[in-house]
């Protein structure tokens, strides 16, 4: 393919953040657009580091003050105040709109929200004496970043940080995922980014009797039942020897729950702070799994619009970030699937439909065409102005109750489409990560709060003696079982996966190969897409246990029989 894209080149050799070609509410073209070179989230191993980096930042604010803005603004994120400053317009303006400010999370939540930050963000540009970098304390939740104006990366750390915080203080499991209601039961689901988490989740809500909940974070609470049939989320267990809190509750609670006295001290589902005596908690009753929002406005990929043409309207309608010029090699080249995209808004109805058409036709290919080109362009969409009221959680302390949990993965090379997952097949699942480019991301998730290269080189490690045990072949089952037994597990790592196993507890887990282009019985990517939506929808309606269907039997299990092969 030719040359796809261009963006307008930036007004001076030190700017981090210009204007693009308008588009939508605005558009801001940043110099970095993915993850800056230095990200350091290790700085706690240096004495006096942290100190340093926020003293610079601080003398930066300073130097400016009175000659340029400098913006401070504090966002609820999951009940965790979070305050930013930063000199950049754009980070400025996406933070504010992306988060619940104080006020209005204890307007839609009735909750007050805590009086002091939690976490602390400092983001400042064409800092002379500085590298472009990204710089995180989980010690002190100090997130710092020098020269770079990209909204992505901000967001990624902070919400590793405020996830941070969740687990080691309240047991809460932070995950990087998209969740759907479905008919009361809640589907999640995780995954690398290019697998089709954003189209699974927008998918699912083409069907009756769902409703929206979230496209790139998700909190979870897991609750036990009372013999008085009370939920509590356990915070914390007061017993004999001690305290226990955070994600270790739960591992207590099954080794020592039933031997004698003491007080968990938790949550209930409205949120209200609960004792329950140890004996009062009916620990052979299910856990449960709640999962809980985190954005107000959501930021996500522009190319959306290529599975859900109609997402074009309001995305025309929002702010953008790194919507780039196109050229006119690759608007020939594109032609035929853009002419699949009008054609599809040309037969649709409804306001957004008509908002569309009523647009002049070359204007809105062009427009298309932008939004489709750089796959890490983003929009600030409203999703209240895409769905009716009733079809979108808008209460970010308003529980989903999960069903079930679905892995996402595209490897071409497998004719699984989908599997039931046992509990060392989904943890050995989640420790592997791989992207579709076979990079690793543990969990699925790059934004943990974590020492990722420490993490993955003890993974690699536990590769080699499951290697050495099993040969070469072995299976994720046999790395999770390595794992299991292991006394050496980084903290980090073993508060993640703690949490996961009580998740595989409370719900049906699966995996998803979303390669039904594979299929010589489908024609295009949009029928893939709508028998991938056929497959979800049929898991969440049944939750079936121990299956699995592949590339050949995957129809039956939706019900269509076999297609017509090529």
């Amino acid at each position: 393919m030719s040359q796809s894209y261009t963006f307008p080149a930036a007004p001076s050799t030190d700017s981090i953040e210009w204007p693009g070609s308008p588009i939508g509410a605005g558009n801001t073209i940043t110099r970095t657009k993915t993850r800056t070179a230095i990200h350091d989230k290790t700085i706690d191993r240096i004495p006096g580091r942290r100190d340093e980096l926020v003293g610079a930042a601080e003398a930066h604010i300073r130097a400016r003050r009175g000659r340029q803005p400098v913006f401070a603004h504090d966002v609820i994120i999951h009940g965790v105040r979070v305050r930013a400053t930063t000199d950049s317009s754009h980070l400025h303006d996406f933070w504010e709109d992306n988060w619940y400010s104080p006020e209005e999370w204890q307007t839609i939540t009735g909750m007050t929200p805590p009086v002091e930050p939690q976490v602390t963000v400092y983001a400042m540009g064409q800092v002379p004496d500085q590298e472009e970098a990204a710089y995180y304390s989980r010690r002190s939740n100090t997130i710092v970043f020098f020269n770079t104006a990209y909204y992505g990366q901000l967001k990624s750390w902070v919400l590793g940080a405020v996830g941070r915080v969740l687990a080691e203080e309240y047991g809460i499991h932070s995950i990087h995922g998209a969740c759907v209601e479905k008919d009361g039961k809640g589907v999640l689901y995780i995954a690398p980014t290019g697998t089709g988490k954003s189209t699974s989740s927008y998918g699912l809500v083409t069907y009756p009797r769902t409703r929206f909940h979230s496209d790139d974070w998700v909190y979870v609470r897991y609750t036990y039942g009372t013999r008085d049939g009370r939920r509590i989320h356990p915070l914390r267990v007061s017993a004999r020897g001690g305290e226990v809190r955070g994600y270790r509750v739960f591992r207590w609670l099954e080794e020592h729950g039933r031997d004698g006295a003491g007080i968990v001290h938790g949550l209930d589902l409205e949120n209200r702070e609960v004792n329950v005596a140890l004996a009062d908690l009916d620990l052979d009753a299910p856990i449960q799994a709640s999962a809980f929002t985190s954005e107000k406005i959501f930021y996500l990929r522009t190319n959306l619009v290529e599975n859900f043409p109609l997402s074009a309207a309001e995305m025309l309608r929002s702010k953008m970030e790194n919507a780039p010029d196109v050229t006119a090699g690759y608007l020939r080249e594109i032609a035929p699937l853009l002419d699949d995209l009008m054609e599809a808004i040309r037969s649709a109805s409804g306001r957004d439909a008509a908002a569309l058409g009523a647009m002049e036709p070359a204007r809105l290919r062009l427009a298309l065409a932008r939004m489709i080109a750089f796959d890490n362009a983003r929009a600030m969409l409203d999703i209240t102005k895409m769905l009716p009221a009733e079809r979108v959680f808008a209460n970010p302390m308003e529980p989903a109750h999960l069903a079930t949990v679905i892995l996402l993965k595209r490897d071409r090379r497998d004719p699984t489409v989908l599997e039931h997952l046992s509990l060392q097949r989904f943890l050995g699942r989640l420790l592997i990560g791989e992207t579709p480019e076979r990079k690793r991301e543990i969990a699925y998730n790059a934004y943990r709060a974590v020492d990722d290269e420490s993490e993955k080189a003890y993974i690699v490690a536990l590769e080699r003696e499951t290697e050495a045990r099993e040969g070469e072949g072995y299976s994720v089952e046999a790395l999770a079982q390595t794992f299991a037994t292991r006394s050496d597990v980084p903290e980090t790592l073993a508060e993640e996966f703690e949490l996961f196993r009580i998740m595989h507890r409370a719900c049906r887990c699966y995996d998803l190969n979303t390669v039904l282009t594979e299929d010589s019985g489908i024609e295009d990517k949009k029928t893939a897409v709508e028998m991938t939506m056929r497959v979800i929808a049929r898991v969440v309606d049944t939750l079936p246990q121990q299956v699995r269907h592949t590339l050949e039997s995957y129809r039956d299990f939706v019900g269509v029989g076999k297609a017509t092969r090529r």
